[in-house]
């Protein structure tokens, strides 16, 4: 019989009641289940994060104290003292670790400086190498010298994700590690997780999509509630690709221009933007005019610029300062109110999520929404209040209103800032991959309201980025492709 990597035992009462759950030598494990169903609960339980009442777990010798866990949480905890547009900035404290620091031997063993050591050269040595190799797979050099806070959000996933595969862990646990990742990087993924299989590393994966499930996973555990409600082996339907995985099938769909679109009020305006950092262009000499009621598709590959576009819009970024950026009509420049343009945009991003406060509970989150012209708190009137309590029942948030943000899991997070984003009836609505971290249920349901949405508010102009047809919502109109230095604009 192969021996238990994992011995999982529930009691009678609590979280995984009168579970048994067995992961044995020469398997591969992965978890899937709806948002809150202890995905990640049952990570932190296995790395010793949260005390194990109730429930016994036993490693295996081999695996004990070899065990690396990566999760969305962990962007979170990188970000120290930073703040949310420290990404855009260049003045970031000399302080904060580049990536090559915060993935170097010390800090990835996290060793006191001070502190007397054997000789580990050995260690090193081996080290060094295995960083090269991984530092190549995953296109980091490229990231060496760049501050960890001014990644976007794939790029910290990948240094990441490089930073636990450097602890040389027996078992790796990866708590869905491939949202917000494009078509390209996610089957890159799937080839080094089986490639670590065949290495003999045991992996445990909590997945959310069908496409997402590599070759060498042999078993499936399923959870709801804090419960094991299924466990077997992989069959070969489980495996199937998705048809929403990428949008090479997609298209806008075909309708009347109206006659006074041309003529209609021009949201957002950019002549001739060029953004650089470093020796990477972003954008050159791009041009893009956004006009009201439309409602944008933006697409592209990791790194093609499409979180860029957004912070230039929003107010983020200071590179639109020096360019020829108009929202609403005014310009970037000294002077202008950021906050007049702010008050009427709502907007959620993986950036916004990692920087929300974390003790905030989900009323004050989604009512921070509501700002006045100078960026104090805007006191809610009855329609606001009114709007609130739809808002939470639409999305299953009624119960949670005194949680703390930061103690939610990574989707209930996500639909709190979903709401907190409509909660003001913006005029403008940037929606940078809302629905990372969402459940099928929960999918279907944001974008059910947004497509209820579009025809009630005829006027909103949206800008929505995806990396999935199918979290895409239907009554787009008009679709900006994303390329290294530019972007291909079609429109129906």
């Amino acid at each position: 019989m192969n021996e238990n990597i994992i011995q999982l035992t529930g009691s009678k009462q609590g979280p995984f009641a009168h579970a048994e759950w067995c992961f044995r030598d020469g398997e591969q494990w992965v978890v899937t289940g709806p948002n809150n169903s202890g995905k990640t609960y049952l990570a932190a339980l296995l790395t010793d994060q949260i005390p194990c009442r109730g429930v016994v777990i036993e490693l295996a010798d081999e695996v004990e104290g070899h065990v690396a866990f990566l999760t969305f949480g962990q962007q979170q905890l990188q970000t120290g003292d930073s703040w949310l547009q420290s990404r855009w900035h260049d003045s970031v404290s000399e302080d904060e670790l580049t990536v090559g620091q915060f993935l170097s031997f010390g800090q990835v063993n996290e060793i006191n400086p001070f502190e007397v050591r054997k000789d580990d050269t050995v260690e090193r040595n081996r080290f060094n190498r295995e960083r090269k190799r991984l530092f190549r797979i995953f296109g980091i050099s490229e990231l060496a010298k760049r501050k960890l806070v001014q990644l976007s959000n794939g790029e910290t996933r990948r240094a990441l994700f490089v930073r636990a595969l450097l602890k040389f862990p027996k078992l790796l646990i990866l708590d869905d590690p491939f949202a917000g990742l494009d078509p390209f990087a996610r089957a890159h993924l799937k080839t080094c997780l089986n490639e670590l299989a065949e290495t003999g590393m045991h992996l445990l994966m909590m997945l959310r999509n069908p496409d997402e499930i590599p070759s060498c996973a042999t078993h499936l555990l399923r959870l709801e509630k804090l419960r094991i409600v299924e466990q077997r082996p992989i069959r070969a339907s489980d495996r199937r690709e998705s048809e929403d995985s990428d949008f090479s099938s997609f298209r806008l769909p075909k309708r009347k221009r109206k006659a006074h679109t041309e003529t209609s009020e021009a949201i957002i305006e950019m002549r001739n933007v060029t953004v650089r950092y470093g020796k990477k262009t972003i954008f050159e000499g791009f041009n893009w005019t956004v006009r009201q009621g439309e409602r944008w598709l933006v697409i592209g590959p990791n790194g093609s610029g499409k979180t860029t576009l957004m912070s230039l819009i929003d107010g983020d970024n200071p590179a639109a300062y020096g360019e020829d950026v108009r929202v609403f009509g005014q310009p970037r420049e000294p002077g202008h109110s950021l906050w007049e343009i702010r008050k009427r945009i709502g907007v959620v991003s993986p950036e916004l999520q990692v920087y929300f406060p974390a003790d905030a509970t989900v009323r004050e989150a989604i009512f921070s929404g509501c700002i006045r012209e100078d960026g104090t708190p805007l006191r809610p009137t009855t329609q606001h209040r009114q709007d609130y309590r739809s808002l939470l029942a639409r999305f299953g948030l009624t119960h949670d209103v005194r949680t703390a943000f930061g103690s939610l899991s990574a989707g209930r997070q996500r639909l709190v800032l979903l709401a907190r984003a409509l909660l003001p009836r913006p005029d403008l609505l940037i929606l940078d991959e809302p629905c990372l971290n969402l459940d099928e249920n929960s999918q279907r349901l944001f974008l059910s309201e947004l497509e209820t949405l579009f025809k009630e508010r005829r006027k909103l102009t949206v800008l929505y980025v995806a990396h999935r047809s199918g979290h895409t919502p239907a009554g787009m109109t008009n679709l900006l492709i994303c390329g290294e230095t530019s972007g291909e604009q079609d429109e129906r």
